[in-house]
């Protein structure tokens, strides 16, 4: 028997999931849309393509009649077409991973990590829940340059990318912000957490041994600065990016090859008005009455 899941009042099948789910949320993002539209604005229409292989006319119109999609429009491509407009998607997606990811290391770039950031301190701030923020700056670079060369630098960089990739949980973001300079944004992260995730990353990173003809083989280390957001209150992605960035200049003034905790004030005022003082507190355990 085929499991199936309630969704959008329909029991959808649970190979139909991933389809019917997609154009459930597009759905809902279109009309929240065309409710914001301004008054006088003149009214649109657009279309809005996504191809899926292997699947007809006929199959189609069989999964629109029984999940209620019959809004949207199906088109058979043929041959031809079809590889054309595969080629087109295709690049398309192609200029979409380079407007935001960095071409050397392959992580996301400052634009596209920047906005995740965002978005994260949104579900934070909505669910009072926790984000943990660690800027890395690889220790010492300019000498790597300078004294193995740039191709050994970049090297170097990639190193650190790929160990980055390789520690990160599958949900947390990693990119390179230009430079030497990498961040590592953990979602649910305690900064207690966080630090001891980063200091994971520097340990693997600190063993790796890069070799540069006809130098010797040499390693690496890098400073971070971690800070944390949690719950409702009014940290920023600015302040926190800024909280992160001091406590990455307290680790590098402290020695390098360290991880620094942010130290920051709560995001919200206790409202004192309700709180025992201490002439209150002498009075309710004196035993005087």
């Amino acid at each position: 028997m085929q499991k199936t899941k309630t969704y959008g009042g329909r029991d959808i099948p649970e190979d139909l999931r991933p389809l019917s789910g997609e154009l459930e949320s597009l759905r809902q993002i279109l009309l929240q849309l065309a409710k914001e539209r301004t008054s006088g604005q003149t009214s649109g229409l657009i279309a809005v393509t996504r191809m899926f292989n292997g699947i007809t006319i006929e199959q189609w119109k069989q999964v629109a009649q029984k999940h209620g999609l019959q809004e949207w429009f199906a088109l058979s491509l043929d041959e031809s077409s079809h590889l054309n407009l595969s080629h087109l998607l295709q690049a398309l997606e192609d200029l979409a991973h380079q407007s935001e990811h960095d071409p050397l290391t392959g992580l996301e770039n400052r634009r596209a990590f920047n906005r995740k950031l965002q978005i994260e301190a949104e579900r934070v701030d909505r669910s009072n829940g926790t984000v943990s923020l660690a800027c890395i700056d690889i220790d010492n670079f300019k000498n790597v340059n300078d004294t193995y060369g740039h191709p050994c630098g970049d090297e170097v960089l990639c190193g650190l990318a790929e160990v980055l990739s390789e520690t990160k949980r599958v949900y947390d973001v990693a990119a390179r912000l230009g430079g030497e300079e990498f961040a590592l944004l953990l979602p649910g992260a305690s900064a207690l957490k966080a630090k001891s995730m980063v200091e994971r990353v520097l340990l693997r990173f600190s063993e790796q041994l890069f070799g540069c003809e006809p130098h010797a083989p040499f390693s690496c280390t890098f400073s971070a600065g971690v800070s944390c957001m949690s719950g409702r209150g009014t940290t920023t992605p600015a302040m926190l990016m800024e909280l992160a960035d001091k406590a990455l200049y307290e680790a590098k003034t402290s020695g390098k090859n360290c991880v620094h905790v942010a130290r920051q004030q709560p995001d919200f005022e206790y409202d004192r008005s309700t709180m025992v003082h201490s002439n209150e507190k002498q009075f309710l355990f004196s035993g005087t009455e």
